[in-house]
């Protein structure tokens, strides 16, 4: 299971499910639809439920991420109890300025 919040200066979106291509995809979709002309103004905080989750899921996963922060977003991962409670730490930040 995927779970992520995107927060930008357009607004923010909750978004949970299972962690396909199609998901990560839309996922994709929403991030395009709050950025603004300045990439890094997006915000990404993700987790991932490795329980269920295989090796090459989460290397796609962390492929998808790499590219997400390539781009500019600011994308942190966070454990899913850290990202419901919008705790404050984060377990690895990748940004590009």
């Amino acid at each position: 299971m995927l779970q992520a919040r995107i927060v930008s200066t357009r607004g923010s979106l909750y978004f949970a499910a299972e962690a396909t291509p199609y998901d990560l995809e839309t996922l994709r979709t929403h991030i395009r639809d709050f950025q603004t002309a300045k990439a890094s103004d997006v915000r990404l905080e993700l987790s991932l439920d490795r329980g269920g989750a295989d090796d090459v899921m989460t290397l796609q996963v962390s492929a998808w991420l790499r590219r997400l922060a390539a781009d500019g977003v600011q994308v942190s991962v966070r454990s899913p109890a850290e990202l419901a409670h919008g705790g404050a730490a984060v377990a690895r930040q990748h940004s590009r300025r």
